[in-house]
């Protein structure tokens, strides 16, 4: 069940929208003032709050903090802050802002031109997403990259490393952060721990601050109470009369990368006092669904936004990249960058590279699916991701033998107006035989 996602539609306005602004940033060339404009009309209208909670006064706040995320890094570094950039959920943000520099996520997504823009140094057949993280600043519209005093890339599989590469070769500053996929040897293990004390020297030497235990228990800490809150947030889906879906949780996921845990935590605090009071905006029997796959980039909202357009809502979210791991903190005693190393590489649930992974992996699923009475699974993966590819055909399996319905997507971030309707149909079909099973 193949289905490549090529393109938005009436609908969906996002991609005509962006060739518009590419145009216009050609247009007005080298005149920074004029394409920095641009830059914040064109977030100000892609990533406007635009879900099921969008009368939410926090939501739109958190929105707007995201958007302008770029200009207070700017800001920042005017004072001599050093800004680290970094891609993969194995780079610890912990160990970022203990050095006294901000972290800053390369997550973005959703557009086919940066992807493209990588063809002539990279090949195509490399995930679109890893080639967006370096395609945006290749078309001079990425205003962070530029200015960032660090990139750490987690080399996990080739993909992301050929991006490290690319950035080397683009003469921009960047480390790489190894990660073994053959997590259970201890020696896999011990690399990654003596890599994050590799990343702790460097980060000390860029920002010229010592990490002490007492800033890098307060770091720790700080997150670890924002995981919190997203995980209480998250446990309100798992009500039959949730108050939100999970267009909404990945965005709000989105947002807390890109504002300090300092203004994030207590406008979290007062969505999740909203959300226990507020009531369901979903019919009664609705479609509980679980999305799935690798990853659902910062602005790469088409699927999430159509499943719940289309009748369904997702309660459930089994993601490797672009969401916070909520579920696990750090334990904020003892040997700290040890903890942080046990917590990352072996507590969390392994990502699809690593292996032998896929039992382990299945199995959560299938957790999921009982313990919140899913109805149906949605497969997301990008084009040329051939692990995810193959475990998708294990999940099938597995779903197919507790007679889960489960549909695969596979995205190349071309969202034409011609590939909408189909997809819509879609998804809409597998929402009705969702709907005729349960009835």
């Amino acid at each position: 069940m193949f289905y490549h996602i090529s393109g938005g539609s009436s609908f969906y306005t996002k991609t005509s929208d962006y060739e518009v602004w590419v145009f216009a940033c050609c247009l007005v060339g080298k005149s920074r003032a004029l394409r920095d404009r641009l830059q914040e009309l064109y977030y100000a209208h892609t990533e406007r709050f635009s879900g099921r909670l969008e009368n939410m006064d926090i939501l739109e706040e958190l929105a707007r903090i995201a958007r302008t995320r770029p200009e207070k890094l700017k800001e920042r570094k005017e004072k001599g802050v050093k800004i680290v950039g970094y891609i993969g959920r194995f780079v610890p943000e912990e160990l970022i802002y203990a050095s006294g520099a901000l972290p800053y996520l390369l997550c973005r997504g959703g557009q086919p031109e940066p992807p493209d823009a990588v063809i002539p140094y990279m090949l195509r057949f490399m995930s679109p997403y890893t080639r967006s993280q370096i395609g945006y600043h290749l078309l001079g519209i990425d205003p962070v990259v530029p200015m960032l005093d660090l990139i750490v890339v987690q080399c996990s599989d080739c993909h992301e490393s050929r991006v490290a590469d690319l950035f080397e070769y683009f003469k921009l500053p960047t480390v790489r952060l190894g990660v073994p996929s053959d997590w259970k040897k201890s020696l896999s293990q011990q690399y990654y721990y003596k890599q994050l004390t590799r990343l702790k020297e460097k980060l000390e030497g860029l920002t010229g601050n010592k990490i002490s235990d007492e800033k890098f228990k307060e770091s720790i800490d700080s997150i670890n109470k924002v995981r919190d809150l997203l995980r209480k947030i998250n446990l309100l889906r798992e009500k039959q009369s949730l108050p939100f879906g999970g267009d909404d949780f990945i965005r709000l996921n989105h947002y807390s990368f890109y504002c300090d845990p300092e203004e994030l935590l207590p406008k979290l605090n007062d969505l999740y006092e909203q959300l226990q009071k507020g009531k369901s905006p979903y019919p009664e029997g609705v479609p509980r669904l679980l999305l799935a796959g690798h990853v659902v980039s910062v602005g790469d909202y088409v699927v999430p936004k159509l499943i719940e357009a289309s009748g369904g809502v997702v309660v459930a979210e089994f993601l490797d990249e672009g969401m916070r791991q909520h579920a696990w903190n750090v334990n904020i005693n003892g040997d700290l960058l040890r903890n942080l190393s046990e917590t990352y590489y072996l507590e969390r649930t392994p990502p699809s590279i690593f292996q032998p992974a896929w039992e382990e992996r299945a199995e959560f699923i299938k957790g999921l699916v009982r313990d919140l009475n899913i109805d149906g699974v949605i497969w997301y993966e990008l084009s040329f991701e051939e692990i995810y590819d193959l475990e998708c055909s294990i999940i099938s399996k597995v779903m197919d033998e507790m007679s889960i319905p489960f549909l695969k997507l596979e995205s190349s971030y071309e969202y034409s107006r011609e590939a909408m309707a189909p997809l819509t149909t879609r998804v809409e079909s597998f929402i009705e035989t969702v709907k005729q099973i349960r009835s």
